[in-house]
């Protein structure tokens, strides 16, 4: 009875239809005892992301190999936990807290004419310090409410009782995702966490723990064992470089510029290495909507959105680089610079020299503010000299998609064929793949992935194509 509660309350949690999802089915077929890899990989994780939260500070009360709050465990889960006056307490004070560091924020990055000299300073203090009291004290209850849990008290600690929770829990995730192991592990994570799991399953919180168990699982597995899963990987897709089929999946958008891709393909036939049509439509569509005059607030134009600096360095001519472009990501830098210093010189606040650092935090904000301004102004007319002159080879939807063609090519023979890591180098860089052990966890970059899979995943249905393997 308890497994069937459990069941029905996390179909509910995961969107899952009931009667589309027969019982036996969860608990039978995927046996993770084959898979203890990948259970130690997350249990790893968490293990050391808990140890982490309690040396840093940022502990909220999770706990055990899932590190699930108890509230969280209560009442998505359904499993017995420990709460007290304490915990209860302690997340109140959390939330006080929290609404005191947003109003020390909107102190320093206000604009408002002060009604006596200081008064943003004063606000800033006040509320920090504010800040800072009652999170000493919601941690001081916590830690004390923490004293309290064990294994009789608590399922989060009782090792039979995690490890079936896990089981359940890892099997509906792969169940909602097709079996997507990034995007089953980012939903396993949000689940635990308590976050709404009809969002994206990957995340800037979620991505590092998704990066790690991914790297472990897949680099110590066989071939045999990870062919179960669907890893992103170009492989697990029919091959339709040399054929047409892709066409019937594209829509009225897309059909202006198939001439386009037919040519390229043709073009570089087994030179490059070989990309999905269709992957390569749904970059497109994420990139520009397939505007061939679309230019991002950076810098980046056309169909592709190739930067100006990557466009010369594949050897593409007349790309328009003015000498306030370079003036324009001075800018861009010197804001978050001062931004990060704003933050730091805030968190210096104490009751002895508050005013000090609550008068830098101020101004170093205001000046990052300023930078921003000054960036958005030269970007803005950066766009409309780009689109005033349209000589920049990548308004040519032609040259746009054949170099485009070619860049993600490159990333992709880079990445081996992973269509996740190849998207965040053409968002974020490869340096910063490389820097993050996988998807770097910038919200433009995760959100980028996850929709151009998004894309990808609805044409392969138009299409009619299913996964290779």
């Amino acid at each position: 009875m308890d497994q069937i509660i459990f069941t029905i309350r996390l179909l509910c949690l995961l969107s899952i239809s009931y009667t589309a999802l027969a019982l036996p089915s969860l608990f039978c077929p995927m046996a993770w005892a084959e898979y203890p890899l990948l259970k130690k990989a997350i249990i790893d994780r968490n293990l050391k992301d808990l140890q982490k939260s309690l040396s840093d500070g940022s502990y909220h009360g999770e706990e055990g190999i899932l590190r699930i709050r108890p509230d969280v465990a209560a009442k998505r889960l359904g499993i017995k936990v420990f709460i007290d006056q304490d915990y209860r307490d302690a997340q109140a004070l959390f939330e006080r807290a929290e609404k005191s560091l947003e109003k020390a924020n909107a102190a320093m990055v206000s604009v408002a004419d002060e009604t006596f000299p200081g008064e943003h300073a004063a606000s800033i203090i006040e509320h920090f310090l504010h800040y800072k009291d009652r999170l000493a004290s919601a941690k001081e209850n916590l830690m004390t409410s923490r004293s309290r849990v064990n294994p009789a008290n608590d399922d989060r600690l009782n090792e039979a009782a995690a490890n079936h929770l896990m089981d359940r829990l890892l099997v509906l995730c792969l169940k909602k995702t097709d079996k997507r192991l990034r995007d089953a592990l980012g939903l396993f994570y949000n689940v635990c966490q308590g976050i709404n799991p009809n969002e994206s399953s990957l995340t800037p919180d979620n991505i590092a723990f998704v990066n790690e168990v991914f790297l472990v699982f897949t680099s110590g597995s066989m071939e045999e064992t990870l062919n179960a899963f669907d890893l992103d990987s170009d492989g697990d897709y029919k091959d339709r470089h040399g054929n047409s089929d892709w066409k019937r999946a594209v829509g009225r958008e897309e059909s202006r510029y198939v001439h386009i891709m037919e040519a390229v393909l043709e073009k570089y036939g087994d030179k490059g290495y070989k990309i999905d049509p269709l992957l390569f439509f749904a970059l497109m569509r994420r990139e520009s909507n397939f505007d061939p005059l679309a230019v991002s607030s950076v810098g980046a134009a056309g169909l592709t959105q190739i930067m100006p600096r990557t466009a010369i360095d594949m050897g593409m001519k007349n790309i328009f680089v003015p000498k306030y472009l370079s003036e324009a990501g001075a800018y861009l830098d010197r804001e978050r610079r001062s931004k990060a210093k704003a933050f730091a010189a805030l968190n210096q606040i104490d009751e002895k020299n508050g005013l000090h650092h609550a008068k830098r935090a101020r101004e170093l904000m205001q000046q990052s503010l300023a930078y921003g301004e000054k960036r958005e102004l030269l970007y803005a007319q950066y766009r409309k000299d780009l689109l005033k002159n349209r000589t920049d080879e990548r308004l040519d939807p032609s040259l746009a998609l054949e170099y485009g063609f070619k860049y993600f090519s490159a990333l992709m023979k880079e990445q081996k064929g992973d269509i996740s890591l190849a998207l965040s180098s053409y968002n974020a860089g490869p340096h910063r793949v490389r820097q993050y052990k996988g998807i770097p966890p910038f919200e433009e970059t995760v959100r980028f992935r996850n929709r151009v899979l998004e894309f990808y995943r609805d044409y392969l249905k138009k299409g009619g194509v299913a996964r290779g393997k």
